[in-house]
């Protein structure tokens, strides 16, 4: 028998639903039989079950929208790869096949590239903060950017290019070295250099060619 747990304001003994042949264990033979009261309570709950549902994929479908006007904004102020946005999402509680979704759209929108965010990033890294091409690829790696688009956009950066730039990197840093005995200065060079991830060949020469500009 089915325990029935009534409001405080309801009285067992008056209840259709107590009397219930379905409450009670009793086979129901045909609608005929549920009391009225019953089917009318029965018609209720269950259209609130529907109308729940309807609202719940309502409000689901809001708050999709919501994320992706949010995830436009935060893309015009930081570059951001796929790896990066699936985990953004994913913390902002968006199911899988949502974020999946939206990523592709964004990328079908051009919005997300990651073959154009890494050569982006190994420009402005290479040009503007002097790092070489092993710190490029791992800095990029982190970020979740495929190995095969890091390589293609890591070709742009040559063995010349790089001397070329750790080079002007020592005959700046040098300067600051007018004070120091030579020994000091190359010591301090070549952590400098080292730091940004520039192979020791390269460090080397940059290294010469710095220290020489200090006769």
């Amino acid at each position: 028998m089915t325990n029935v747990t009534f409001l405080p304001w309801v009285d067992p003994e008056s209840s259709p639903i107590a009397a219930s042949p379905e409450i009670s264990g009793e086979a129901v033979g045909d609608a005929a039989d549920i009391p009225a009261g019953v089917q009318r309570l029965s018609r209720v709950m269950f259209t609130e079950v529907e109308d729940s549902t309807e609202e719940e994929e309502s409000v689901a479908a809001l708050d999709l929208d919501a994320l992706e006007q949010t995830l436009l904004r935060k893309l015009h102020t930081h570059d951001m790869s796929v790896h990066e946005v699936m985990t953004w999402l994913r913390s902002k509680d968006a199911a899988e096949g949502d974020a999946a979704e939206l990523v592709a759209k964004f990328e079908r929108l051009n919005y997300l590239d990651d073959e154009r965010l890494a050569r982006e990033l190994v420009s402005r890294l290479s040009e503007r903060k002097g790092k070489s091409k092993s710190v490029i690829s791992r800095e990029l790696r982190q970020r979740g950017i495929s190995s095969h688009a890091v390589d293609a956009a890591l070709e742009a950066i040559d063995d010349d290019d790089e001397l070329a730039k750790a080079t002007e990197l020592a005959l700046q840093r040098v300067r600051q070295f007018s004070k120091l005995d030579q020994a000091t200065a190359e010591r301090r060079l070549v952590g400098f250099l080292s730091r940004r991830g520039y192979s020791g060949q390269t460090v080397r020469e940059a290294c010469r060619e710095a220290l020489a500009s200090r006769n």
